[in-house]
Order: C-alpha cells, then sequence, then structure tokens
C-alpha cells in the first residue's frame, strides 16, 4: 500500500519580495485545494489544506511561510505517493493576528522524490540543499485570509441580531430619557383621572334627572286623587 511520508522540520522564511516570484501556473505534481488562499476560521484561527499528488512517482512537498513568528504548521514537509493525499493543519498564534494588506502567504513547492523513497532525514536535508527557484520545484503561492463565507454568514447573524433587538427596544420603550418617560406616565395618570371624573359626573348627572321626574310624577298626580275622594263625600 503507498505510504504518504511527514517530517516536521522549521520553516524557511520568506520574503514579500520574492515570493511573488514564485508560483507555477500549471499542477505538474500537485493539487492544492483550496488553489489560492489559505482560508482561517474565524472563530479559532484554524485553516486546513489539502495537498494531493497527481504525478506518477512519489513526490515529496514542503510549506514556507512569509511569517513564521505566526504560524504553526503540520506537518511541514514530506512525501506522497502517486494519487495519495495529505492533510495540513495551519494554525494562526493567539498573540498575532493576519496582516490587512495581505502580505500574510504560504509557498508549497514539490518535486519528484529521489529513488521514490526516503526517510525523514532525508526529506529535510533535500530540502535543506535545494533552492525554491530550482526549475524542477513546482511553487504554489497562497494568500492568507479568513473564510468569507462564515465571516459573512456570522456578519448577516450579527445584522439580524442587532436589527431584533432594535425593534424590541423600539417595542418595550427601552433607551428613552427617564426624565420624559416620567413625563408621559404622569400625563397618562392625569387624563385617566379626566375621564373618571367626567363619567362619574354624567353618572350622577343621570341619577338625580331620573329622581327629579319622578318626584315630578308624584306631585302632579296626589292633587287629582284628593279631589276625587272630596266629591265622593259630597
Amino acid at each position: 500500500m503507498p505510504r504518504v511520508t511527514f517530517v516536521d522540520s522549521a520553516p524557511v522564511v520568506l520574503k514579500e519580495t520574492n515570493i511573488n516570484k514564485m508560483h507555477t501556473t500549471s499542477e505538474g505534481m500537485l493539487h492544492i485545494n483550496p488553489k489560492d488562499f489559505v482560508n482561517f476560521n474565524s472563530k479559532n484561527a484554524e485553516a486546513t489544506m489539502s495537498i494531493k499528488s497527481i504525478a506518477t512517482s512519489a513526490v515529496t512537498y514542503k510549506i514556507q511561510t512569509t511569517s513564521p513568528e505566526k504560524f504553526r504548521v503540520r506537518p511541514r514537509c514530506g512525501i506522497i505517493q502517486p494519487n495519495q493525499e495529505a492533510t495540513i493543519n495551519i494554525w494562526l498564534k493567539s498573540e498575532h493576528k493576519l496582516s490587512d494588506d495581505s502580505k500574510d502567504k504560504f509557498l508549497v513547492m514539490a518535486m519528484v522524490a529521489p529513488g521514490g523513497e526516503c526517510g525523514g532525514a532525508d526529506v529535510t536535508e533535500l530540502w535543506r540543499s535545494k533552492s525554491p527557484t530550482s526549475a524542477d520545484v513546482e511553487q504554489h503561492r497562497l494568500v492568507c485570509r479568513f473564510d468569507e463565507n462564515k465571516s459573512k454568514a456570522q456578519l448577516d447573524c450579527a445584522s439580524k441580531s442587532s436589527k431584533a433587538s432594535v425593534d424590541c427596544s423600539k417595542k418595550s420603550g427601552a433607551g428613552v430619557d427617564p426624565a420624559t418617560a416620567m413625563e408621559r406616565q404622569l400625563a397618562f395618570t392625569q387624563n385617566l383621572q379626566y375621564v373618571t371624573l367626567a363619567l362619574l359626573f354624567l353618572l350622577f348627572a343621570g341619577f338625580g334627572f331620573l329622581m327629579y321626574q319622578q318626584l315630578g310624577q308624584h306631585d302632579s298626580t296626589c292633587p287629582k286623587a284628593t279631589a276625587y275622594s272630596c266629591a265622593k263625600r259630597k
């Protein structure tokens, strides 16, 4: 069964002035995914890179960065057999952040492994004595960034949460000056008292009017009854 051999060695420091020239437009030995970017997760500042050998023989690779003090890379170099794949894990250290002007970059280099098989020490020594600009070295330059899709989703979520918070504040009256709120409450209470007094006045007025009508009817019927009684006695 084909094997994938990993080696851990310190990355070689690159410069912004030379890494831009180190890029092979065609993929002869490695297929990189993602192809042009190292996408860091905005939550945990981690990124993964997949490199697959599309060569007909074993390929050795090495990963370099312009900012070795910012990143931890595992593994940094190794050997991949034909049609095999390796996953590279990259961490942005907590005390650092990505440059806003895309100056943080990675360079993935590949070349045919001599003899098809070699150990970890051989890979380290091989890359130590190899110039990155050699004609037989394939180069892939990738720019560091935070994952745009995840960042956009988080921004949309934050925007919706903020909008919901504003709507809730409007409905609940949050954010109103305490003095203004007290004045409004006092005015409402006074208006309620006026309405209550008006209703009580109408109620008493109606009750008085009914009493007046009943007394008037009683006074008008009493003399007739007396006159009728007197006439009957005669």
